[in-house]
């Protein structure tokens, strides 16, 4: 009985993951109404990446909040009170009817799944299968694609879009229901003394520090472009590119110990994944992407390496800049395999001793980056390309080389974290993956 209530709340884990990850990677609604003034819709379609960085805030905040109480139910309701307000919020959606009305619920989307995120993983990542879980859901995402056809998106410019779709959150909330009733009881051994909880901030200050950078250097970067976008904008993208990784830098050294490896794992992963590109796969796929991200997470236990965590992200960004966004299906289907099994073996590798350092980790797949602001022509995989362009690539790389090189000086100046003299470490442990 135990075993399958462990089963339980790794499926909830998993699924609450899946949900949130989605929820900040694409906004409940990117389409227009035809009546909404260019400012209006202009507003709207930015409230994609600016919700994602206020839900990466609101995830480490939520994470660091939960990770203060010895009772795991705090967490598991937590996360249920986000989910159930994310479904409420989606409800609402079909009665839209103004660009405004459809940023002000991308926001709260993005609110309710970050709360989902962040006490989720406070709870999930400190039992070794339930942080498989958390980890496959979170980062699986990142080699699904384009998620039009498996989420039933309408190709109709004007419609109104529903991501993640509602049957999903309410399963989560189904299954978080079971999970709360079932932790009601778990408690976690305090590590600090009842007298005085310390509430550590560092985690949230490196996630505003990392998340608000990239936000602004994006969104310039975009404007830059927009402005004049025939102009290549390779000193703008340099200024961007050294702004992430100065940002990344920043977080990781906010962090205790080693957790920063987490930060620079994730701003090169999604960074090569952008440079990618994204394609429509059929629904079945998902179940074969899921396992090979399964794998490299399990490998990564066996055979942790930063070193080599760097060389997958690099090979997927030498496959951005050496073919063409018109490759055959099978090389996309061969670097989507490569980009799950990357994906999870980043994760695993990262090994994060606190929740909130994991919850930064996962949520910052899905800030926006310089490459993902670059022209669409630049990145999309169209049968009409003339010309393969490398400047997706050349930004991912540059982002990789300095990721490297900040991984090289974290792990010189950082040991890893000891024990204290009493045998416990400064925080809860986290579950070793």
């Amino acid at each position: 009985m135990r075993r399958i209530g462990e089963t339980v709340d790794a499926a909830t884990a998993f699924l609450g993951a899946v949900v949130a990850s989605v929820t900040l990677f694409l906004p409940v609604t990117v389409n227009t109404m035809s009546q909404s003034t260019p400012y209006r819709i202009s507003s709207l379609m930015n409230s994609g990446p600016r919700g994602a960085t206020i839900g990466v805030i609101v995830a480490v905040a939520v994470a660091v909040l939960v990770t203060t109480t010895t009772r795991t139910v705090t967490g598991w309701a937590t996360a249920l009170t986000g989910a159930t307000g994310q479904l409420i919020n989606h409800f609402a959606v079909p009665d839209a009817a103004s660009a405004d009305l459809l940023t002000t619920q991308n926001y709260i989307d993005s609110v309710c799944g970050a709360v989902l995120l962040g006490a989720l993983g406070a709870v999930a990542l400190r039992r070794p299968l339930l942080a498989v879980a958390f980890a496959v859901g979170g980062v699986g995402i990142l080699a699904f694609g384009d998620l039009a056809e498996l989420l039933g998106i309408a190709p109709d410019p004007y419609s109104v879009l529903e991501t993640p779709p509602r049957w999903s959150i309410g399963l989560a909330v189904v299954l978080l229901v079971f999970s709360t009733l079932r932790n009601l009881t778990r408690t976690v051994k305090s590590t600090t003394p009842e007298v005085a909880v310390e509430l550590p901030i560092t985690p949230i200050l490196a996630a505003m520090v990392l998340a608000l950078v990239v936000l602004a250097g994006s969104e310039w970067l975009g404007r830059q472009f927009t402005k004049a976008p025939e102009e290549s904008h390779a000193v703008e993208i340099g200024i961007v590119v050294a702004a992430t990784i100065v940002a990344a830098t920043a977080a990781a050294m906010l962090l205790p110990g080693r957790d920063g490896i987490g930060v620079y794992l994730a701003v090169s992963l999604s960074a090569a994944v952008d440079a990618v590109g994204y394609e429509a796969r059929p629904g079945w796929s998902l179940l074969v992407l899921i396992a090979l991200t399964t794998c490299g997470v399990i490998f990564s236990a066996r055979l942790p390496s930063v070193a080599l965590a760097i060389l997958l992200v690099t090979g997927i960004v030498a496959f951005a800049l050496v073919t063409s966004m018109a490759a055959s299906r099978v090389g996309f289907a061969a670097i989507s395999a490569a980009i799950a099994v990357t994906a999870g073996y980043c994760c695993g590798t990262a090994r994060p001793r606190s929740a909130p350092s994991g919850v930064l980790a996962i949520a910052a797949l899905y800030l926006p980056s310089a490459v993902s602001v670059l022209p669409a022509r630049n990145k999309e995989w169209r049968d009409d390309v003339a010309m393969h362009d490398s400047t997706p690539g050349r930004t991912a790389l540059a982002i990789v080389i300095g990721s490297a090189i900040g991984l090289f000086v974290l792990r010189k100046f950082r040991p890893r974290s000891n024990p204290n003299a009493n045998g416990q470490s400064g925080s809860e442990p986290l579950a070793d993956i």
